[in-house]
């Protein structure tokens, strides 16, 4: 996987479904240690003289950590409150089903070709609507209360309550960062013009759309604008089987994306103010066998499907719901030694690395949800400290060693973060 940072409120994470090393970028902070802590619960109010108020957002709380190998400090700002408070905290959301509409034109698709298999790409006219995969989001356990007991030991809680809660060794107390019941939009129908987009059918059959990360930043922008939501609700743009490219269609694919402010706008973020602060998150509900970028794994790989984006960019938004984490450069597991990142990424990391869970009604998905595993904050930290419900020594990820990926990439995480050798 690669992570690409558009403009400090913007990121998208691009994971090509190759089996050569993926590249990403991440995360900040230990569990257990007391907290330089500012907490906001932002939503609100108008009390306070203009120098004391907080900017209009979801609630969020701020800290820091000192990194042992240099003796910096680093500030971070999450979602929620201090864990050390031991509160809940419940964020308004909204899912907003996005509807692709392609048509079928000249586009180049002959890069996606493989002669050798006979699979020749064709452009396809077709609508492909994300309000076919709201009611099996709802019923994931990015919404749905679900059994975490295999994984952290946690029951009755959502996908990012449990990583939340699992990070800071809060299993079992009162301190959660829940997603309100969602809200269902309209469907907001996006015309894909000839020389932005396309969909085709994959050598396994499915439909799979590509659209121009470029001119979707600018849709979604406006589409944002337009909408005028509470600063303090969270919008989840969902698409079906739509993925994002850059350049051309052989390189793709984004899956998912989160930040703040305006996708389009290249605007540093900042908290100083009283201003509303919008945060969002784009996700591809991706059904099985959905294979997009030559060459096409054989068997179909299903690892990607379903809940697997959406998981990695609430995580992420949760850890990073502004942009605005920073940790000491650090080298991206699985890249080369000079591929590095700054970024506070909880799921770049791991992009690729799933954990399976029962639930799912789709039969072709195994009867199973495939979220993604996360990043522990200490592993940014650097801090050498074992996560509190860690089976063994060295434990820096949710899941640990109960996830499936590719070339076997927990090893990689037994330790705390490497140093980056570009930076050296």
């Amino acid at each position: 996987m690669r992570f690409r940072k558009l403009g400090a409120s913007w990121a998208l994470v691009c994971l090509a479904l190759v089996t050569s090393a993926l590249l990403p970028s991440a995360g900040v902070l230990a569990a257990g240690r007391a907290y330089e802590t500012n907490s906001s619960a932002s939503d609100s109010s108008g009390n306070g003289n203009a120098s004391t108020r907080k900017p209009r957002t979801v609630p969020y709380w701020s800290s820091s950590f000192t990194d042992p190998t240099n003796l910096l400090s680093y500030p971070f700002t999450m979602v929620g409150s201090d864990p050390g408070l031991g509160q809940s905290t419940t964020v308004d959301t909204m899912i907003v089903p996005l509807s692709f509409r392609f048509v079928a034109g000249a586009q180049p698709v002959s890069v996606l070709n493989l002669l050798s298999s006979g699979y020749i790409a064709t452009a396809q006219k077709a609508t492909m609507n994300g309000a076919d995969n709201v009611a099996d989001a709802i019923a994931s356990p990015i919404f749905t209360p679900t059994n975490f007991a295999a994984i952290s030991g946690d029951t009755g809680v959502q996908f990012g309550d449990a990583f939340a809660r699992a990070q800071f060794g809060k299993v079992g107390t009162g301190y959660h960062v829940i997603l309100d019941q969602p809200r269902v939009a309209d469907t907001v129908t996006i015309q894909v013009p000839e020389t932005e987009g396309v969909a085709v059918l994959n050598p396994a059959g499915v439909l799979v759309g590509r659209v121009d990360s470029t001119w979707f930043r600018g849709q979604l922008a406006a589409l944002i604008d337009d909408m005028n939501l509470k600063p303090t609700t969270l919008p989840i743009f969902l698409t079906n089987n739509v993925v994002l490219y850059s350049g051309n269609f052989l390189r793709c694919c984004t899956l998912g994306g989160h930040g703040a402010g305006s996708p389009a706008s290249d605007a540093a973020i900042s908290l100083a103010g009283k201003d509303k602060i919008r945060t969002f998150v784009y996700a591809a509900y991706l059904t099985p066998n959905s294979s997009f970028t030559p060459p096409y794994i054989v068997p179909p790989f299903i690892g990607l499907s379903d809940i697997n984006s959406l998981s990695h960019e609430i995580a992420e938004w949760i850890d990073n719901p502004f942009g605005i984490n920073v940790v000491q450069p650090y080298h991206i597991p699985g890249a080369p030694p000079s591929v590095c990142s700054a970024d506070l990424e909880t799921g770049d990391v791991l992009s690729g690395v799933w954990f399976s869970m029962p639930g799912n009604p789709n039969s072709a998905a195994g009867k199973v949800w495939h979220p993604q595993d996360e990043v522990f904050l200490n592993w940014f930290a650097r801090d050498g400290e074992d996560s509190p419900i860690a089976p063994a020594p060295g434990l820096y990820t949710f899941a640990g060693p109960m996830t499936t990926g590719i070339g076997g990439r927990y090893a990689a995480f037994g330790h705390s973060a490497q140093a980056c050798l570009a930076a050296a």
